[in-house]
């Protein structure tokens, strides 16, 4: 059986420690207040009930006005999220609007935005399916290329993966040489053999080169504890740094190459001696 993948849900990726905003506050003092705080949105309460909520961009310092009224946005079913919902329907939703709420009983329970994508959970769950990915891409390349060595892998690459080898070697808990390759050497392998692109599912070696080279530099983001949304603020095409949508797409890949690599048998997390 395939070995069990970390599961990530709304309510892992939220932020719990809801502060909120009372409807008579100040415009200028509540946009001074979600400045100071760092946060990006707030519920609004009343009578000690949620009512809509602020994000900032709604307010600035130099606004007037006594309360809140005109600011808020009315916290409808449009702006909540169940806890249990999965990460990748989470980056479906933060793809069309930057803010939900999770809700209790009449209380705001988790705020989730985009820039919760940067938080632990997030990379576990990702790294978890990169890893498997990685596993995949392996048992891949030695049916197919058994002779990797003769590819546009560069001799650091392989200088590197010979000394990782000795290094296990030595402590008698060696594995095949391309264990030891890291994710880019698989993606340079993999897209400069046909039989491997095309079992990966791409139809064309440019597309090939192009999304696993996205998910080489997710991968390095993750393991390096760099940011995984760099832009919060749009989902355009041409936006500077990965936006949530991209991410999505990334994540897509993974998952479709995985899917076809199974279907195609390469099946890491099956025994196939039993």
């Amino acid at each position: 059986m395939p070995r069990d993948l970390y599961n990530c849900t709304a309510a892992e990726l939220a932020t719990h420690s809801v502060e909120h905003l009372d409807q008579d506050t100040p415009p200028s003092d509540a946009a001074e207040w979600l400045d100071e705080n760092g946060y990006d949105a707030a519920p609004v309460y009343a009578d000690d009930d949620p009512i809509g909520f602020l994000h900032e961009d709604d307010v600035t310092t130099d606004d007037g006005g006594d309360d809140l009224k005109n600011q808020l946005t009315p916290l409808t079913i449009d702006y909540m999220i169940s806890g249990d919902t999965s990460f990748t329907d989470v980056l479906s939703a933060l793809i069309e609007q930057p803010v939900y709420f999770l809700g209790g009983h009449n209380h705001v329970t988790g705020i989730l935005t985009r820039a919760d994508l940067n938080t632990a959970p997030a990379r576990i769950y990702l790294f978890d399916r990169i890893t498997y990915l990685e596993e995949h891409l392996r048992e891949l390349i030695l049916d197919k290329k058994p002779d990797w060595k003769n590819t546009p892998v560069t001799a650091d690459e392989l200088d590197d993966i010979e000394d990782r080898y000795e290094d296990a070697q030595a402590a008698n808990v060696a594995l095949d040489e391309l264990h030891y390759a890291q994710f880019s050497t698989l993606e340079t392998i993999a897209t400069s053999v046909d039989a491997c692109w095309q079992t990966c599912g791409f139809s064309t070696k440019g597309g090939a080169d192009s999304r696993l080279h996205e998910v080489t530099e997710l991968r390095n983001d993750v393991a390096y504890a760099n940011l995984l949304v760099e832009n919060t603020d749009s989902n355009e095409f041409l936006s500077s740094g990965r936006t949530t949508e991209n991410l999505h797409n990334t994540l897509e890949t993974i998952h479709d190459v995985l899917s076809n690599l199974q279907d195609a048998g390469y099946d890491p997390g099956n025994d196939k001696s039993t």
